[in-house]
């Protein structure tokens, strides 16, 4: 899936990860990536300000647009949440930061 894809990325009032909007084949669908799931699977620090959420998910916005596309490919009105099994492949882990460290202790 390719930047292009995405219209638009906000952090909740509750301050709960980021919400974002992206264009499918059929239309425009929403994703919720919790809090939980960025301090799990993207290293997030705990209690970090809305800002720093919404720089996480730029940084690593190639890859969560994938994962997205690939849990929804067709567009409907709900939010689709992502959940940390959602980037568990191999390819995934390996592409974590510290992660070839955590596999040689």
């Amino acid at each position: 899936m390719n930047n292009d894809s995405l219209v638009w990325a906000g952090v909740p009032h509750n301050s709960d990860g980021v919400v974002f909007q992206i264009r499918l084949n059929r239309g425009l669908q929403r994703f919720h990536v919790p809090r939980a799931v960025l301090e799990e699977v993207f290293e997030l620090e705990r209690r970090a300000m809305d800002a720093r959420q919404l720089q996480l998910f730029y940084l690593h916005m190639d890859r969560i647009l994938v994962r997205a596309g690939a849990k929804r490919s067709i567009a409907s009105a709900d939010t689709v949440p992502l959940k940390a099994s959602d980037f568990s492949t191999r390819s995934d882990r390996d592409a974590r930061p510290g992660a070839m460290g955590a596999a040689m202790a």
